[in-house]
């Protein structure tokens, strides 16, 4: 099924959207029955990845997520986004299984309109990301496949989660957020001790940022020695995520625990 507008009328109503303060129940409407033919497109995309014996995962962005993506990336973004509607393969193997992974369901969406687009991850890692993703076009209509290993999924749910605790920016480069900046009202005339508890909490949050970008490039690290047959590496890299993994997570918990207090 094609989607219900042109690209110029899908801009058009990308950059409707950036500039509204609220959104019009008209562009509203619209953003829905464009989110509805993605989801046709989807299903259709998705019977064909269960063909291949693959069990994934899908969604079609919400209305929510889109806007905060249109405010990031502007109005214009919104006709050329290729992952508005997606699929999510987790593989049991490492990346040669991943590899085969993503050649089949290239060969699988080889008669559709325009030709997969495969973008590695693995080779250029997006702040700690990693996976395969194939961009394939049934019925030209862009649909995201992301292959994942099993190392690589855990990391990124790991991820998302430390990203909903200090800030959905980290997914980008962006900083940790300073909670107390977020605090209304903000407080007025905090003591040195508030400061300190401030200024170390967030630097907690940084050497959270590194320790889990480090973590990633650990598995990395683990998934090449698996692919090449050293077991012996490999299992020392699987002991040094466990020290990490667990340290991460002591340090989520911590930061759960640190509220403001008052003077």
């Amino acid at each position: 099924m094609s989607l219900p507008f042109s690209k110029s009328q899908i801009t058009r109503l990308g950059e409707r959207l950036v500039k509204a303060d609220e959104p019009s129940d008209a562009d509203l409407a619209a953003l829905s029955e464009l989110l509805l033919g993605y989801d046709d497109t989807l299903a259709s995309a998705l019977e064909v990845a269960r063909s291949l014996g693959f069990d994934p995962t899908s969604r079609v962005k919400n209305t929510g997520t889109i806007l905060e993506k249109l405010t990031r990336h502007g109005g214009s973004w919104l006709k050329s986004i290729q992952d508005l509607a997606g699929m999510r393969i987790v593989l049991d193997g490492g990346r040669t299984a991943q590899d085969d992974a993503v050649e089949r369901i290239v060969q699988a969406f080889g008669s559709a309109p325009r030709e997969a687009k495969i973008v590695d991850r693995r080779a250029q890692p997006s702040h700690g990301y990693r996976a395969v993703h194939v961009i394939v076009y049934p019925d030209g209509v862009p649909v995201e496949v992301q292959v994942r290993t099993r190392w690589q999924h855990e990391w990124a749910d790991m991820f998302e989660k430390l990203a909903d605790l200090i800030g959905r920016g980290i997914r980008y480069g962006e900083p940790p957020v300073h909670w107390w900046d977020s605090l209304d009202p903000a407080p007025a005339n905090e003591s040195h001790h508030q400061r300190k508890i401030y200024d170390a909490s967030y630097r907690l949050r940084e050497a959270m940022v590194v320790s889990a970008v480090a973590l990633s490039d650990l598995i990395d690290a683990l998934e090449a020695y698996e692919s090449s047959g050293e077991q012996g590496e490999a299992n020392e890299v699987r002991r040094l995520w466990g020290e990490v993994r667990k340290g991460l997570a002591d340090l989520r918990e911590l930061m759960s625990d640190i509220t403001p207090v008052s003077g």
